[in-house]
């Protein structure tokens, strides 16, 4: 079996290559993170400080936590789409007798082996983000009495488990999908399949409404004995569960949203019409495009919300990013990839426009104009997101709404909102460009 295995990674190690370098950048961030918690730990014991050892684990635990969230969704966002490529070739083994349990166990070793790849691609990368993490946490006012980070044998354990860990979860249900397609679906239907919850998602989302309205209840109908400061904790706690929920539910969260936003545009544009086609008839593309975005504008809207309200606290971009600095980075990392990753269906899809008729220009801008609504539609979501945080958490802690948006700091995120706009616009400009030198005919024949 791992001849196979070793064999079929080679084959398609283009288009494995983005799910490695998603693993390998999300190990190096959740590694890194996990090493300085560690590290700043161990100071603070040598130098017999508990408060602040307390703190370390604490701030450490949160960021580890998101980062690896973000990596799991972003690996499996990128496997689900390098699976769907390969969909005929797990077919055919089907057709040649391999038993469908058997193509799940190759698939998952595949992604065991990637992942032990990713993590030893992040071993010298880890310590250098666990560097600057300790940079981060000293320059928020945090004592660490001279930690310092140096190579220890246990950072490879870490790394390498960093690695592997996304690819599991993030791929579990993905090659369970991928064994179980009937063989002639994969050889005739190029569409993608309806969306359905399946067990697991839906489980796993009653859990996560649970969460909500078990945080929600005490921080918005409750008088607690911890005052503001507790009813807004959970408050942010019962947002954040919400936050999860929706980009759990993706496909009938951010579909309608994209749908709904995209209706209200009053033009009669052949190429806006093009865009808002392509992106409504490749669905399951669009989510998983603007899924990295609207997970890092959300949660960075709710962390400023959270800083905006909180005694003590600020909503300025550098206290956020010394929590959610990480998760932007393996989100837009997974954005990117995600656009690479899909650059072989939109190829052929233009090649189908140009058959038709259209001009190479047309093809340009409405390509153009799908990064403008994957980017409208994440900008969109992460302001819904605001604005019932703000409600929220302005209800937990007995303010008005008004006074929470009027201390948010809209520059850095109408800076952010651009950001985004730019980076998938532009994205999926070269991506246009390399396509428009693309000959038709080849494109529909491969």
């Amino acid at each position: 079996m791992m001849r196979l295995v070793l064999s079929d990674i080679r084959m398609q190690a283009s288009m494995w290559l983005w799910t490695l370098v998603c693993a390998a950048v999300g190990a190096a961030c959740s590694a890194g993170s996990v090493i300085a918690m560690f590290t700043a730990v161990s100071a603070a014991r040598a130098a017999g400080d508990t408060r602040m050892s307390s703190a370390s684990i604490a701030l450490g635990g949160n960021i580890v936590f998101f980062t690896l969230f973000a990596a799991v969704g972003i690996v499996a966002s990128a496997v689900g789409l390098t699976l769907k490529t390969q969909r005929r070739e797990h077919a055919l083994w089907v057709i040649l007798g391999i038993p469908r349990n058997r193509v799940r166990r190759i698939l998952r070793t595949e992604l065991m082996v990637l992942g032990t790849i990713a993590g030893a691609l992040a071993v010298p990368l880890a310590p250098l983000v666990a560097g600057i993490a300790l940079d981060q946490w000293t320059a928020t006012g945090l004592d660490l009495h001279g930690a310092t980070v140096g190579f220890e044998f246990w950072h490879v354990g870490v790394a390498v488990l960093f690695g592997v860990v996304p690819c599991l979860l993030g791929g579990w249900g993905v090659t369970r999908r991928a064994a179980k397609t009937p063989e002639m679906r994969a050889f005739r239907d190029l569409s993608d399949p309806p969306a359905r919850p399946g067990a697991a998602r839906s489980v796993l989302a009653l859990c996560l409404l649970a969460g909500v309205v078990g945080m929600w209840i005490p921080g918005l109908g409750l008088e607690l004995e911890g005052g503001v400061e507790q009813r807004t904790a959970f408050a942010f706690a019962g947002d954040l569960f919400l936050i999860c929920l929706a980009l759990l539910m993706g496909p009938w969260v951010l579909t309608p949203l994209m749908k709904l936003w995209t209706a209200l545009v009053p033009s009669r544009s052949v190429t806006w019409h093009l865009a808002v086609q392509s992106c409504r008839a490749r669905a399951a593309r669009s989510v998983t495009t603007v899924l990295p975005f609207a997970l890092s504008l959300s949660f960075v809207g709710l962390f400023m919300v959270m800083g905006n309200v909180m005694p003590g606290s600020t909503a300025g971009l550098g206290d956020v990013m010394v929590v959610l600095g990480w998760v932007f980075v393996v989100s837009w990392v997974g954005g990117l990839a995600v656009i690479a990753l899909v650059g072989r269906e939109r190829t052929r899809d233009s090649a189908v426009v140009t058959v038709a008729g259209a001009r190479p220009g047309v093809v340009t801008r409405s390509t153009i104009y799908e990064g403008a609504i994957y980017a409208g539609t994440a900008i969109l979501f992460g302001a819904i997101s605001i604005a019932v945080t703000s409600a929220t958490i302005a209800a937990g802690a007995r303010i008005s709404i008004a006074r929470v948006l009027n201390g948010l700091p809209w520059e850095t995120l109408g800076a952010l909102a651009a950001v985004t706009l730019l980076t998938t616009c532009l994205a999926l400009a070269l991506q246009a460009a390399r396509t428009s030198r693309t000959v038709a005919a080849r494109a529909l024949r491969s």
